[in-house]
């Protein structure tokens, strides 16, 4: 998918995913007490989320039900798809080294980053890399 989600679309989706099905009022009662957007702006983000492809709806007693028809892995990979094209020409290992470099990670993370790599390198080996 090569639609694009901005900040804020990508929190209503985090949302979405987090609970299956919600109507533009539920959106809106979860963001309104930090964002203090208008209802309408709600209902005019969840219908270009599903112009985009990323929500469809069914209509319950004259309310949208709206619902995810993506999951939250594909599009975070998609995205992480483009900012690594964007930014680092296509290369995971840049992408990678940067983060190593600042994030100030713990050694804690830093075991997983490794236990990720020796895993992947093991699944290679064998043949059952995920693809």
């Amino acid at each position: 998918m090569k639609k694009r989600l901005g900040k804020f679309e990508f929190q209503i989706m985090k949302m979405m995913w987090s609970r299956d099905k919600a109507s533009v009022r539920d959106v809106w009662e979860k963001f309104y007490p930090e964002r203090k957007l208008a209802y309408t702006t709600i209902a005019t983000l969840m219908k270009k989320l599903e112009e985009k492809g990323f929500l469809r709806h069914e209509e319950v007693d004259r309310t949208y039900i709206y619902y995810p028809v993506v999951s939250q892995d594909n599009v975070s990979h998609g995205m992480l798809k483009d900012i690594t094209d964007s930014f680092f020409n296509g290369s995971t290992a840049d992408l990678v080294s940067m983060l190593i470099q600042n994030e100030n990670l713990s050694e804690k993370e830093l075991d997983k980053i490794q236990q990720n790599i020796d895993e992947y390198r093991m699944n290679i080996e064998r043949g059952t890399k995920d693809d």
